[in-house]
């Protein structure tokens, strides 16, 4: 065992560099092509341009981050066993790659002449390619706790961030000027095809990875039976218990996300084209904290990082209900897409690496599996959001989110620091066996 342990340290210094260029490649490229798909200005503004139902903007605005968490402790059940995962995320990346690129190219296709055709068409495919997503999930975060030393991911996770972060703020600028002059649909068509070929060649660039192969995995199981592991985990370790708990109050603020854009466009007279601006104005955010998260997850702190992610997330409905009381310039309403950047990419490096961070490498696929599975159906609630809205107000929205933030910061507050969240595994849960299987 120690032998097989030496060896698989070696392979992994050796194509370290590689590994860490690839993974940090696809990073930048996803993070580039985000912006031309960003949920809470261009999905939503595309959306409202095809049905006037808030509650579609708002399901819409979910598609790629439900998809992502539903389908991974099936995928898990299903990989487990494996030495390796990146066979998994190739074949996978074939769906993703091909079924955006074909969402683009209808887009021209349809035009203005089937609006209702078109939103078929967006919510069949884009749906698929956010399968695709939670389908490669945990084969991805196996790579990465693999190929990744742990002491190097907080910068692995903030270069991919920094840079594709930074790529994403000029895109923002691209994007204002491709609304203002072309046309609908034309105009979204073109932001959709380029994000189809950052997409590809991110994907590609995973593909190329050298994945350190592993012989510590234990047998092949159902999903129920990997379900039935994943409670008893939650059950007996207290603090995975916690951190899904604090993990899902933050992510309540999905539930306004989509609608920020549509609120200023309904009682600010904000234009369209503000779309890029509001995109420039959140990248910043999301790259001035990212120094910040980087730094203390380099550090060991995630616990801090979620603690902030979860104050920030409080700021942007406080500053909504501040226009609704008191009246806010535009300017000053655009803080909140700064906000939204830095707590977007906070509870997303932050819940990573904690969770890397105390998961035993033998049981990583099922606790990050059945994390994300459990968090994934609460991306949701942005079709709640948009029922809360047509039902009572955005006041009444944007007061429960304030609200749920203060939750949420309460929470992280009971986490374990992440050197008391390292120990043995509960004996109910440690490897049945850890016999081999070859990859096929």
């Amino acid at each position: 065992m120690m032998s097989q342990r030496l060896a698989e340290t070696d392979f992994a210094r050796r194509y370290f560099r590689r590994n860490f260029f690839l993974g940090v490649s696809n990073g930048v490229l996803f993070h580039f092509a985000w912006a031309f798909t960003s949920t809470s200005t261009v999905l939503p503004l595309f959306i409202s341009r095809l049905t006037p139902s808030e509650i579609l903007i708002g399901l819409a605005s979910t598609l790629e981050a439900l998809g992502w968490f539903l389908p991974q402790i099936a995928i898990a059940a299903m990989t487990l066993h494996r030495t390796k995962q990146l066979p998994v995320y190739i074949r996978v990346a074939f769906l993703r790659g091909g079924s955006f690129l074909l969402f683009a190219l209808l887009v021209f296709i349809l035009g203005k002449e089937s609006p209702s055709y078109l939103l078929v068409t967006f919510f069949f495919l884009f749906s698929l390619y956010s399968l695709g997503g939670g389908m490669a999930g945990v084969s991805f975060t196996d790579i990465v706790g693999k190929t990744i030393p742990e002491e190097k991911r907080g910068s692995f996770f903030g270069a991919r961030k920094l840079i594709g972060g930074g790529l994403a703020a000029l895109g923002g600028l691209l994007i204002q000027r491709i609304l203002k002059l072309g046309d609908f649909p034309q105009n979204f068509g073109v932001l959709f095809l380029i994000a189809s070929g950052l997409i590809i060649l991110a994907l590609a660039s995973t593909c190329l990875v050298k994945e350190t192969p592993t012989t510590r995995r234990p047998q092949k199981k159902t999903v129920r039976e990997n379900l039935l592991l994943g409670f008893r985990i939650t059950r007996e370790d207290e603090n995975f218990r916690k951190f899904l708990y604090t993990r899902i109050a933050i992510g309540c603020y999905v539930m306004g996300l989509p609608f920020y854009i549509i609120y200023a466009m309904k009682f600010l007279s904000a234009p369209a084209s503000m779309a890029g601006v509001f995109l420039t104005v959140q990248m910043v955010g999301y790259l001035s904290s990212n120094l910040l998260w980087g730094h203390l997850s380099n550090r060991g702190n995630n616990r801090l990082v979620l603690i902030l992610s979860a104050s920030f997330s409080g700021i942007c409905p406080l500053l909504v209900l501040s226009d609704m009381a008191f009246g806010i310039p535009l300017w000053a309403y655009a803080s909140i897409f700064f906000f939204l950047g830095a707590t977007v990419a906070g509870l997303d490096l932050g819940h990573m690496n904690y969770l890397l961070q105390f998961a035993p490498e033998e049981r990583r696929p099922i606790y990050v599996g059945f994390f994300n599975t459990v968090v994934g159906p609460t991306l949701l609630l942005s079709a709640v959001g948009g029922v809360i809205i047509q039902v009572f107000s955005f006041g009444f929205l944007y007061l429960l989110l304030l609200l749920i933030s203060v939750v949420s910061v309460l929470l992280s507050l009971s986490l374990k620091n992440s050197g008391e969240a390292e120990g043995p595994m509960p004996p109910s849960v440690l490897p049945l066996h850890t016999d081999a299987r070859p990859d096929i």
